[in-house]
């Protein structure tokens, strides 16, 4: 075999196997994919009717958009400081509330937490804005 055709078919093989490679990676940061999980798990908690569903079901979905929260803060920290350092303080804040509304009336609690929903709200709006911007 020449070498011009080996050089040929090498090259070939390499620009093969470098799409094969390529194709299996992907460049969208972390915080791209965990995205839809935390907005979903953010609209479970910001829609939980308290006076019909009770505290259990408002500290369950707290832990569970807690978790996936953190899933997105971890990846999403060194590109959104700002606003990664604002959710987590409106997370903490809301966290209190829950763990305070078990021993409150039902009333009491749903009073408590409306002001730190709007807090966490407003600090995962522009974080979620931010992040899917970014994944445009």
């Amino acid at each position: 075999m020449s070498t011009t055709k080996r050089t040929a078919i090498a090259a070939a093989s390499l620009g093969m196997v470098a799409s094969l490679v390529l194709s299996g990676c992907s460049t969208e940061a972390d915080y791209c994919s965990e995205l839809t999980a935390t907005e979903s798990a953010f609209d479970d908690l910001s829609s939980t009717d308290v006076l019909s569903e009770g505290t259990d079901t408002l500290s369950e979905r707290y832990d569970a958009f807690s978790e996936q929260v953190d899933q997105l803060l971890d990846s999403a920290q060194a590109e959104f400081a700002e606003e990664s350092d604002a959710v987590r303080a409106a997370v903490d804040e809301f966290g209190g509330v829950v763990d305070s509304a078990a021993d409150l009336n039902l009333g009491e609690a749903a009073e408590q937490l409306v002001p730190a929903l709007s807090s966490l709200q407003t600090s995962t709006t522009a974080l979620f804005t931010s992040v899917s911007e970014a994944c445009e």
